[in-house]
């Protein structure tokens, strides 16, 4: 600032806080329909394939490698394409040393309690679980645990969408198992995948509405 200028008053510099605290906001925000709508028709897609191996019949059944091949693929690329977009949310951010401890803890969370769910589930078919169950199992478990991390997501950042999605995905694992196989894989797909879906347009619609009161003008 120049000794020409004069210094903004306390209200002027409220309000620069907050709009820059919702630009960051804006930033870290943006990709998350995209990422919800990439997890969406993975969901939908993946578990449609798997549910089509046994569960049409066998004049509309898909091979079973080209089911997993497919629910492989899909849901690796909405993993990686989440990655992406995380990082590209973040780049030029700085952050506090507890954000980035949150954030490390968070996103390691991750594959660790995924890697405990297949060592449970080995587990229990060496003390005597049928193997054929493993495929109740595992859908269900790791969708549990889906949704628990976003609830805790919800909690770290203050996130709705997060906590009704992380909600729904529980109900969901919960609800699923008692269908049995092999039409659990479309009550993922339908119930999962289609929430997922929903919350990316809810999402979607909410920032667009956010960033409509943030247009020059709109400042109450």
């Amino acid at each position: 600032m120049s000794l020409d200028e004069e210094p903004l008053d306390p209200a002027e510099m409220l309000a620069l806080m907050k709009d820059q605290q919702r630009s960051v906001a804006g930033q870290k925000g943006a990709f998350v329909p995209l990422i919800l709508l990439s997890w969406g028709i993975a969901w939908l897609f993946g578990f449609g394939a798997l549910w089509l191996i046994d569960g049409p019949g066998a004049a509309f059944s898909l091979p079973i490698g080209v089911a997993i091949g497919a629910f492989v693929v899909l849901l690796g690329g909405a993993g990686v394409l989440s990655t992406v977009l995380g990082i590209r949310s973040g780049t030029g951010l700085r952050g506090g040393k507890d954000s980035a401890f949150v954030g490390i803890i968070y996103g390691q969370s991750w594959w660790v309690g995924c890697l405990a769910i297949f060592a449970l589930g080995q587990a229990l078919v060496l003390q005597g679980m049928h193997p054929d169950l493993l495929r109740v199992f595992y859908p269900s478990a790791y969708i549990f645990f889906v949704g628990v991390m976003f609830v805790s997501a919800a909690a770290i950042w203050r996130a709705v969408p997060m906590l009704i999605l992380g909600g729904w995905s529980i109900i969901v694992s919960a609800v699923a198992p008692f269908v049995g196989y092999p039409g659990q894989y479309l009550v993922y797909a339908l119930a999962g995948g289609g929430g997922l879906l929903i919350v990316a347009l809810w999402t979607w619609i909410w920032m667009r509405r956010a960033r409509s009161r943030m247009a020059p003008g709109a400042r109450s």
